[in-house]
């Protein structure tokens, strides 16, 4: 890219002059403070030659006005003039000029400032952009760092549903901890969830219709869809947090999954300790029956005639002894299952810092299709 110079003065032999003497670049002439502020505006130069005492607008005026305009707050000023004393040097720096320079100097050493003014320009800006693109980064990086926090709470948070409809709120609390404005669906369930508190009729005919988007489904005016296996997610407002919308739905899918299983789980030890109060209750009703059969069935074979009353009970005991030990294996079983069962069905209350996402969100006003 060519450098552009702009050289403002009244005096015609030295615009030539300075023309000459910039040759390798792309010199721009104005004859007046009025003309050069407009080629300035318009040609956006990287450096301004501009003389001083000029008829109309003078040099410090010209100036005043250039650093009014927003490209032009830190273009590189050069005065050039016969005026040498302290006090026009000491107004010129006060007005936002870079260098002063009398006409007297040689132009070979004029053309030597500006190119080290010109470096230094391209040096700061340089550095400067380095500066805003890092900073950007590191703003990128930390909002990055707060949407994944957000997700790792929502991960925690899971941990302690007890149902779906839990499971649902902290999901809300999560977009609005993100900033989205969303309504999220479970297929195959009559659930929608929205952070503004209300779904609109189109918003519930589409999301039932998941079959009709892709995994990640984007609308020309910018909403997104996000299609996974067991919900749907609208999002009205993603920007740039597309990658942390598919993280936090990864994070959903997963909440799922644990939650059927661990229903799944419950049942089946419900199912099962149920089995076993009916096997035990069966075992003790035999146990008794046999008791009673197998002591009649000695009497009645006549190895044993007569018995007297501690006779019987030792015989009752070590009739009773043959079964005691089975159906005091199937009791210690049952409360084992109910001790799962416990477990797997009732959660504990989540830590303090975990609390916030189970209170019932606060509705906004949105009601803004898409």
């Amino acid at each position: 890219m060519s450098v552009r110079i702009l050289v403002i003065d009244d005096d015609k032999t030295y615009r030539t002059l300075l023309s000459q003497t910039f040759a390798d670049y792309e010199v721009s002439v104005a004859s007046s403070g009025e003309e050069g502020l407009q080629k300035a505006i318009e040609l956006k130069p990287h450096v301004i030659l501009l003389d001083i005492v000029m008829a109309g607008m003078d040099g410090y005026a010209t100036c005043s006005e250039l650093r009014k305009i927003e490209h032009l707050r830190h273009t590189p000023i050069v005065f050039i003039s016969n005026l040498s004393s302290s006090d026009c040097r000491l107004k010129a720096f006060e007005i936002g000029a870079n260098e002063y320079v009398c006409k007297t100097t040689h132009p070979n050493e004029l053309k030597d400032k500006v190119v080290a003014i010109l470096d230094a320009d391209h040096d700061y800006f340089e550095a400067h952009a380095d500066i805003v693109q890092k900073e950007s980064l590191l703003l990128d990086l930390q909002r990055q760092n707060a949407c994944m926090k957000s997700i790792g709470l929502f991960m925690q948070a899971t941990h302690y549903c007890s149902d779906l409809e839990v499971l649902q709120k902290i999901f809300i609390n999560t977009l609005n901890a993100l900033g989205l404005r969303a309504i999220i669906h479970f297929k195959n369930r009559a659930l929608f969830r929205s952070t503004s508190g209300c779904v609109a009729k189109l918003e519930h005919e589409m999301l039932l219709h998941h079959e009709d988007f892709e995994r990640v489904h984007q609308f020309d005016h910018g909403p997104m869809v996000f299609n996974w296996r067991s919900s749907i997610l609208l999002v009205k407002n993603v920007g740039e947090l597309s990658d942390i919308c598919a993280h936090v739905m990864d994070a959903l899918e997963l909440a799922i999954s644990n939650l059927n299983r661990r229903a799944e789980m419950v049942e089946q030890i419900l199912s099962i300790e149920k089995t076993n109060k009916e096997i035990l209750a069966s075992l003790k009703e035999t146990k008794s029956k046999s008791n009673t059969t197998l002591k009649q069935q000695l009497f009645d074979s006549g190895l044993i005639s007569q018995f007297d009353l501690q006779d019987e009970n030792d015989l009752d005991e070590l009739i009773a002894s043959s079964s005691d030990e089975l159906v005091g294996m199937v009791e210690a079983f049952g409360d084992n299952a109910e001790r799962i069962s416990a477990i797997l069905g009732s959660l504990k209350k989540p830590p303090q810092e975990l609390r916030f996402l189970f209170k019932e969100s606060a509705s906004n006003a949105d009601t803004t299709l898409f």
